[in-house]
């Protein structure tokens, strides 16, 4: 080191120390709009300037005027400017740029967390650590129904991720990386309750049960990303006597247990409620229809309640005759 400052002065090697550290530090990251950049020339200091990315992905600089920096690097940019600059005042030669608001590289969070809103990176980590800088869930936030909405060129694309399953099995790298103008959205547990430690989520089942007005009931195989009207289907879907507009959902959350109606007739004709999106050991009651007969029993009801009767009654008359 000694031997290095006596070849090179002490103010030349401080500068190309920094270049080099400003050059590792950021020679990946992609200028964008509203980025805000320091632009610093180490012979003309009174050149020394803060600007904003404006929303066509430019900068304008004294001397040099307006330069295009959208989508180039750090790096890239002092290049332009020294080439620039150095046609008018050829006594600069060293320029550094560094970006100091990472403005163009946004998320957003909403939904059931504690600090709410837009999100900005230098580079834009998982999931779970952008949910952290959201301040973590509410007492209500769910964390296996995560949904992430898509920006960008994916824009309106909707993904559905269980991230405390990610979290209990220690599985964080294989969810879905979160790009700029990504919308990230903790929904409310179901009926609002608390959701508890992560560790009350392990080890569930991996069955869903399916009760009542179907054509298979009991216990079916839990697929990942389904929703109540798929489940249906894997239970053979509702009997013609099913009442589709009082279907019963429980859902465990630890150690309690969450009950909620759901009007799947009203689902079917407007969209409305939102889809309910199945977690593992929920359990689903489809409702019989009520009778409609006679003192409010069913016609078919009334024909097994008299064939019964009537069999009764041959069996009595059989046994009072060979009684004789």
């Amino acid at each position: 080191m000694d031997t290095l400052c006596r070849i090179i002065p002490i103010k030349t090697f401080i500068i190309f120390i920094i270049l080099l550290s400003s050059h590792l530090a950021f020679a990946d990251y992609k200028v964008g709009p509203e980025d805000q950049l320091e632009i610093k020339f180490w012979q003309d200091k009174d050149l020394n300037t803060l600007v904003r990315v404006s929303l066509n992905g430019t900068i304008t600089l004294d001397i040099i005027g307006e330069i295009s920096v959208k989508d180039k690097t750090t790096t890239q940019i002092q290049n332009e400017i020294v080439k620039k600059i150095s046609r008018l005042n050829n006594s600069i030669s060293q320029v550094v740029v560094r970006v100091i608001s990472y403005n163009y590289q946004y998320i957003f969070v909403s939904g059931e967390v504690k600090k709410p809103g837009k999100f900005t990176f230098e580079k834009i980590p998982d999931i779970w650590t952008i949910i952290n800088e959201a301040g973590n869930i509410t007492e209500s936030g769910d964390l296996s129904r995560v949904t992430i909405i898509r920006g960008g060129k994916e824009a309106g694309k909707v993904e559905i991720v269980n991230v405390s399953e990610a979290i209990s099995n220690g599985t964080l790298n294989n969810l879905p990386e979160i790009d700029r103008e990504d919308t990230i959205e903790i929904p409310r547990s179901p009926a609002g309750l608390p959701t508890g430690e992560l560790s009350r989520q392990i080890d569930r089942k991996n069955l869903i049960y399916i009760l009542g007005a179907v054509n298979r009931p009991g216990a079916i195989k839990f697929e990942e990303n389904i929703d109540l009207l798929e489940a249906l289907a894997y239970a053979g879907g509702p009997t013609e006597k099913a009442d589709l507009s009082k279907v019963k959902v429980i859902s465990k959350d630890g150690a309690y247990a969450t009950t909620i109606l759901i009007d799947l007739e009203e689902y079917s004709k407007k969209g409305k409620p939102a889809r309910y999106i199945v977690m593992k050991e929920d359990t689903f009651i489809i409702p019989f229809k009520k009778a409609g007969g006679l003192f409010g029993i069913d016609w078919g009801t009334i024909a097994t309640v008299a064939g019964i009767a009537t069999s009764g009654l041959l069996i009595y008359s059989r046994a009072k005759g060979d009684s004789r």
